[in-house]
């Protein structure tokens, strides 16, 4: 069973459909046992379907010169640890919704401002009409990977900020400091969130191994955000 397996379904399996005033801390046993101290409750999802439409952004100025041998692996670890996690959401009994995940949007651009921008605007649902998420190019949700660092190159911070309308801080602060506790370096990294009309953006790390704790971290939390974005 995988770490992103076992992580979210002792999650779900947890909470099942109990009422949210009953699952706290306090009253329920630690579930992770692993290498992270992930808050041991879930926040039940409402019962209805999820849709959600991706994308997914490598920034990288090797990656966008195709300088890497074997390509790029940040989009397509996103792109796994992401459809592992619908897999669990949806596999777990008691769960009370179910997640249909599309991956509507893919690119890769180098670590340049206004290229960034444009994409994250392009693929963003940018006014609060219901009707133009039937726009095939605009995304619920858009991952974006690398640029997050201390490089004068790493800006994907900045460019989100230039586009959202709402930063999340404690929505990363929360998940950077849970993967913290499973690799120090975490901290590090300068990922953001953030809401760009009705679509929400987040920053994930370049390096695979971190994408995929990140994804187990915040995936049950981005259903939440989703729900109320959406309704």
């Amino acid at each position: 069973m995988s770490s992103i397996e076992l992580s979210l379904k002792t999650l779900l399996l947890r909470a099942g459909c109990q009422d949210v005033e009953i699952i706290t801390a306090k009253n329920i046993e630690p579930t992770f046992t692993g290498k992270t101290n992930a808050s041991p409750f879930f926040l039940p999802l409402p019962e209805k379907d999820i849709s959600l439409r991706v994308g997914i952004l490598t920034i990288s100025d090797r990656a966008a010169a195709g300088k890497y041998i074997s390509g790029d692996k940040s989009g397509p670890s996103v792109k796994n640890a992401l459809f592992e996690s619908v897999r669990i959401v949806n596999s777990t009994k008691n769960s009370c919704s179910s997640v249909d995940c599309v991956l509507s949007q893919q690119a890769i651009v180098p670590d340049v401002m206004q290229d960034i921008k444009q994409i994250l605007l392009k693929w963003s649902c940018t006014n609060n009409e219901a009707s133009e998420r039937t726009n095939s190019t605009v995304c619920d949700i858009i991952f974006t990977t690398g640029g997050t660092g201390y490089s004068p190159r790493d800006i994907t911070p900045e460019a989100t900020m230039a586009v959202v309308d709402r930063e999340c801080v404690g929505l990363m602060a929360w998940v950077y400091a849970e993967c913290s506790l499973r690799q120090p370096l975490a901290i590090l990294s300068r990922g953001t969130a953030g809401i760009c009309g009705r679509t929400m953006i987040v920053n994930l790390p370049g390096n695979p191994e971190g994408t995929e704790q990140v994804i187990q971290i915040l995936f049950p939390l981005l259903l939440h955000a989703i729900i109320d974005i959406q309704s």
